[in-house]
């Protein structure tokens, strides 16, 4: 079952991907444009809340969490000024946050 979720959720990725790609060569519409950019931040924002649960550290967790969900919560409220911002913030601080504070001392070398 795991697998079956896993490989499905890899070609929603490999499908936004692709549309964002061709959308510089075909130059689709602003509705296709959101559309491809709701789906993107909604399977970061999934995949997010799925590695928040992998963690030991009640930290790391919590912002795994707190990032997935914003990412998918940004999707359906209105703009306000520091909704781009934020989710810059919410993308980038997990991996970073993981880059530099890894679970284990040696989480960097075995990836």
């Amino acid at each position: 079952m795991k697998k079956t979720v896993f490989t499905i959720f890899k070609v929603l990725i490999a499908m936004v991907l692709l549309g964002k790609i061709s959308n510089w060569f075909l130059k689709y519409g602003n509705e296709t444009n959101q559309l491809l950019n709701t789906a993107m931040f909604m399977l970061i924002g999934i995949a997010y809340l799925v590695a928040g649960f992998l963690f030991q550290k009640k930290l790391t967790k919590i912002i795994f969490l707190l990032c997935g969900a914003y990412l998918i919560v940004m999707n359906f409220v209105g703009y306000f000024g520091l909704r781009s911002i934020v989710g810059i913030f919410c993308i980038l601080a997990p991996m970073l946050l993981i880059r530099f504070f890894p679970e284990k001392p040696n989480e960097i070398e075995e990836a």
